[in-house]
């Protein structure tokens, strides 16, 4: 029996990030994946009030935002390594980059680009090419200061794998999804190597194959 359910989309990328923190934690999770109709069914609206994904029910507790629940994982399940820094200040840094790959990051890449080509906008259901664009110029300078961020290090916190490294490799996949998108990362060496690192890990690989569908592409 799994230890943890998990509720999302088979290609988003929180719910992949929620996955790998299991991984990253020995923790054995049940996929319930659900579709973008889902979402607002009275069964998911009384997991998660707001209709969002993930949703992760461990037990009689249910949780709904990434960080949540990637902290209560990592909190309730010992072993192995932490994957929170013990240090107050460090754990704030943490939560600073991964606030900010939440809420510009992704915004650029997944809720500007990504689903503007998965659900056009512009005349005739086609993709709205300026808002494109500017997302895509929004990305290169989110990438940018990450580069900046992972030039001499592989992580973005401390010495040692973080959440903040976990939503922001799965954050990033999503330019491989795009046309163009892989080609952004040629211009940020530093931060190519380190999610070159993550992507090595048994976690990452595993969260892939369990969390995404085959043939979705952008």
């Amino acid at each position: 029996m799994a230890d943890i359910v998990l509720y999302g989309m088979p290609h988003s990328n929180f719910v992949r990030a929620c996955a790998m923190t299991a991984l990253e934690k020995g923790v054995d999770y049940e996929s319930a994946l659900t579709g973008f109709r889902d979402m607002r069914s009275p069964g998911m609206l009384a997991l998660s009030p707001f209709g969002k994904v993930p949703v992760m029910r461990h037990g009689d507790l249910v949780l709904f935002e990434s960080l949540a629940i990637m902290r209560y994982i990592d909190l309730a399940f010992g072993t192995p390594d932490a994957l929170q820094p013990a240090d107050p200040l460090e754990r704030i840094r943490m939560d600073q980059w991964f606030n900010a790959v939440m809420g510009t990051v992704d915004r650029h890449i997944v809720r500007e680009w990504a689903l503007e080509v998965i659900f056009p906008s512009g005349p005739d259901r086609t993709p709205d090419a300026k808002r494109i664009g500017r997302a895509r110029k929004a990305a290169v300078r989110d990438l940018a200061v990450l580069d900046r961020e992972y030039a001499g290090r592989t992580w973005l916190v401390g010495d040692a794998i973080s959440l903040a490294d976990i939503v922001l490799v799965c954050t990033l996949d999503v330019l491989d999804l795009l046309d163009g998108g892989d080609s952004l990362m040629r211009d940020a060496p530093a931060l190519s190597r380190a999610m070159a690192v993550l992507r090595e890990r048994e976690s990452w690989q595993r969260a892939c194959a369990e969390t995404r569908v085959p043939n979705w592409s952008v």
